[in-house]
């Protein structure tokens, strides 16, 4: 199972460099390519589908995206640039809980993880299971939903966030409204 799996992100990692190569180079660690080319939407499923392949084969369940979660990311990517450094705070102190409570994610923050300088959203995914503690975010049973965000500087470096949390059951008046 686990070479299956290994298999098919290698397989996602090689044809997402394929797609890259073509608008921009490789300079040490950062990407001088303009990655906004590519559509917001496609480079989050490839995320949340390797997210969900490297968890099935750990036996966690899937994740969804979330609107709001990949709000809060965006955002943090930002602001990360701003800060000029990678890390888990937000420029005016506030927590990825707070963030994701502002941007209105009804739950709990499981985990955050932050990198800069990487040329694809997989070669990031693979850094962070590098990382003990990223690595138990990304496999943690208890989330349910992923946010994902980057910002992209005028000189190709690249800031990621990636949040994973766990949503709150909906009211059962909220649940009710949607079934009609």
């Amino acid at each position: 199972m686990f070479r299956l799996g290994a298999i098919l992100f290698s397989a996602m990692l090689v044809l997402s460099a394929c797609s890259e190569v073509e608008s921009g180079i490789y300079e040490g660690s950062t990407y001088s390519g303009d990655i906004s080319r590519f559509s917001v939407g496609s480079i989050s499923l490839r995320h949340l589908d390797s997210v969900n392949a490297i968890r099935a084969e750990r036996g966690a369940p899937p994740l969804q995206l979330s609107a709001e979660l990949n709000a809060a990311a965006d955002t943090h990517a930002r602001d990360m640039s701003r800060q000029q450094r990678a890390w888990n705070f937000g420029s005016d102190r506030t927590s990825p809980q707070e963030r994701a409570t502002r941007a209105g994610f009804n739950g709990i923050v499981r985990g955050e993880n932050v990198a800069e300088s990487f040329r694809s959203e997989l070669f990031v995914i693979q850094a962070w299971l590098d990382d003990a503690a990223s690595r138990a975010s990304i496999l943690d049973p208890q989330a349910t939903h992923l946010g994902y965000g980057w910002y992209q500087e005028s000189n190709g470096k690249i800031w990621w966030v990636q949040v994973l949390a766990q949503a709150f059951p909906k009211p059962e008046l909220e649940l009710m409204a949607e079934l009609k």
